[in-house]
């Protein structure tokens, strides 16, 4: 972790050009230790590698040579690692969208199967009721018994009040037909 006029000092810019920086960075990159503001090393690299290639030129007729921090070899893996890390990055971008898609998919396959579910239950239900009226039509024993003449008839469920107050009324038509 440095300053920023640790970093302007290494660097050789004003105190103010690293400042300036500094504003656009993340905060992940900024630690507030008291009233100084401290630049973790991360935050410190990326500020090089913006100040560094405006050094160039500060002054008329003057060039100032740009300070190389790392070995050649470590510029050079840097650089191939860079270009790895952006083609990973894209990899890992197009894996996320094939795994929305595929999340979209399966929650349509879901609803599909649901659907269809729903549409199977409903079938097995209408096929016992056909069963049992089939049933009941081919069943003599299941049928009512009426005349030979006649065709047999199928009596209508009666609700609870009819059957209690009905058998009152014919208990009544009983006892008085006795009387």
């Amino acid at each position: 972790m440095k300053t920023i006029k640790q970093i302007a000092d290494e660097i050789g810019v004003s105190k103010d050009k690293v400042k300036y920086q500094v504003g656009k960075l993340p905060s992940n990159y900024l630690v507030k230790v008291g009233k100084i503001t401290h630049l973790t090393d991360p935050g410190v690299g990326k500020i090089k590698e913006i100040l560094v290639g405006k050094v160039v030129g500060n002054s008329p007729g003057k060039n100032r040579e740009i300070p190389h921090f790392l070995p050649e070899e470590e510029n050079q893996l840097y650089k191939i690692l860079s270009v790895e890390l952006e083609v990973k990055n894209n990899q890992i971008a197009t894996l996320q969208e094939e795994l929305t898609t595929e999340r979209i998919h399966s929650r349509e396959q879901a609803n599909k199967i649901a659907d269809l579910a729903n549409q199977l239950a409903e079938l097995n239900r209408n096929n016992q009721i056909l069963l049992g009226s089939e049933q009941s039509r081919t069943n003599p024993a299941l049928l009512p018994k009426g005349d030979d003449n006649q065709q047999p008839v199928i009596e209508q469920r009666e609700g609870f009040f009819k059957r209690v107050f009905g058998k009152r009324k014919e208990q009544k038509r009983n006892e008085n037909a006795t009387y």
